[in-house]
């Protein structure tokens, strides 16, 4: 009997959690594009989103205003090490976040969307359906 009750408990979890998956916005921030960039922008490590810390990315967003914190990946400068910036994402888009300086050799550097694309398969309207109907979508790790 205990057995077939964890059963039921585990089962009810996993629906539960199979159910959050569905309910999460297909938009993405990753500070680690995947393609050259141009001269003086950098990579960056997304360290959190609306106050919540990430260790790992690309993280994985609803639709609308953020506050970003990133942070310079490979800084040996004595300027600040973390900056913020406030982006409002779209519902099935993936953003690419760099860091931009003037020359290599400056040390004041600003965040920066390098470039944005479409998240393949996803469907907008589906995704600010679920976003509206959802109290409880915020930013997730990927």
């Amino acid at each position: 009997m205990k057995s077939l009750f964890r059963v039921a408990a585990l089962s009810t979890i996993g629906v539960t959690l199979l159910g959050a998956c569905q309910m999460a916005p297909l938009s993405y921030l990753n500070g680690n594009p995947d393609r050259p960039l141009p001269n003086h922008e950098y990579p960056v490590h997304i360290v959190s989103v609306d106050q919540t810390s990430y260790l790992t990315g690309p993280v994985q967003v609803a639709p609308g205003k953020h506050v970003i914190t990133v942070q310079l990946s490979s800084s040996q400068s004595r300027a600040p090490s973390q900056k913020t910036l406030v982006l409002d994402v779209m519902p099935c888009t993936r953003y690419y976040i760099t860091a931009k300086k003037d020359s290599i050799m400056e040390s004041k550097w600003e965040p920066k969307v390098f470039d944005s694309e479409n998240v393949g398969g996803c469907n907008v309207e589906d995704e600010i359906k679920k976003a509206r109907s959802s109290s409880v979508i915020v930013a997730t790790r990927s």
